[in-house]
């Protein structure tokens, strides 16, 4: 992807479109996640596929288990998810698990850097 600019009114440079979207939401808006609307009632939240996605890139094990679930998450909208429960309920509990795995590790590296500023 090309360089992104930076912000036009503070200057400041962005790593990619997530943080310079993060940047331009007013203090009170939320996050922006747009939404997918699926049959049945079931609706994918796109913005927050993407940042997982994004996030995992790196981990193609990871990319592979998001994009089956997503996957997954579709056929059951379209058809009867009572053939899927089983799935969906292990998808959940997954998604639950790479949250929390991912605050460990940012509250692990945050640690060190907290502790080298609390002794100087």
């Amino acid at each position: 992807m090309n360089k992104i600019p930076d912000c036009p009114e503070c200057g400041q440079p962005f790593d990619n479109i997530f943080e310079a979207t993060d940047h331009l939401l007013e203090d009170d808006e939320e996050e922006f996640n747009p939404e997918l609307l699926l049959p049945n009632g079931f609706s994918l939240m796109i913005g927050s596929l993407l940042r997982t996605i994004y996030k995992s890139a790196q981990n193609p094990d990871k990319v592979e288990d998001i994009v089956q679930d997503t996957y997954a998450t579709l056929y059951a909208a379209q058809h009867d998810p009572t053939h899927m429960k089983g799935f969906i309920e292990d998808l959940i509990v997954r998604e639950q698990m790479y949250d929390i795995e991912e605050e460990l590790v940012e509250l692990l590296d945050k640690k060190p850097n907290n502790d080298n500023e609390s002794g100087a």
